[in-house]
């Protein structure tokens, strides 16, 4: 399935709410927005380029697998 620039402004504006492992790494490149009221997360993302969503999202994608990766198996 392909994603649409506005599906991947959405996904990073649920990204920048909360980590999908419950806590960010240090390096994350929306730690900085996650202190940010909602109405100034909107505008920061909405005014980012698609190339620069893009690179925010395969960083997501990749943090995701290689965290989901490392995780324990019981």
């Amino acid at each position: 399935m392909e994603f649409t620039p506005l599906d991947k402004r959405i996904w990073t504006k649920g990204l920048v709410l909360e980590c999908p492992h419950g806590k960010a790494l240090d390096d994350c490149p929306l730690n900085a927005l996650r202190h940010l009221p909602a109405n100034q997360v909107n505008r920061t993302i909405n005014g980012l380029t698609d190339q620069q969503v893009d690179s925010i999202v395969t960083i997501h994608q990749h943090c995701y697998q290689e965290r989901l990766a490392a995780a324990p198996t019981h």
